[in-house]
């Protein structure tokens, strides 16, 4: 993964999910909704403006979980506009117009699996 702005971001993010494990039901909810959101934060709708939105609503979805099933459709419908750009990026470079490319992508689709993979185990 380059060192982009957002590859910095995901790696942060990252770290902090992993310490969202300590908690479980709608507190793992919210704390990986939080984690989420302040990588929206630090990536920053002009990069990836689609991507943003839709992780901005699985925050939105994750806050308001209150069922592991739940928590795990948000992510899902994160996941499927991550995979998206991921095809494009990897057709055209730079997709939604940002800096992000392919790795950019994959990294934010490793990130949402580790979290659905937090919320299967510990929700």
């Amino acid at each position: 993964m380059a060192n982009t702005g957002v590859s910095t971001a995901v790696q942060s993010a990252d770290a902090q999910l992993t310490a969202c494990g300590n908690n479980s039901g709608t507190v793992l909810y919210r704390c990986v909704a939080d984690v989420i959101s302040k990588l929206c934060y630090n990536i920053g709708s002009a990069q990836i403006p689609a991507t943003v939105k839709a992780l901005d609503s699985a925050v939105s979805r994750l806050r308001r979980a209150v069922s592991k099933i739940e928590a795990l459709s948000a992510l899902a419908q994160a996941r499927s506009v991550v995979a998206g750009a991921l095809r494009q990026a990897r057709s055209i470079g730079h997709p939604e117009g940002g800096s992000a490319d392919a790795a950019d992508f994959e990294a934010i689709s490793a990130l949402l699996s580790h979290a659905s993979q937090l919320i299967q185990s510990k929700g």
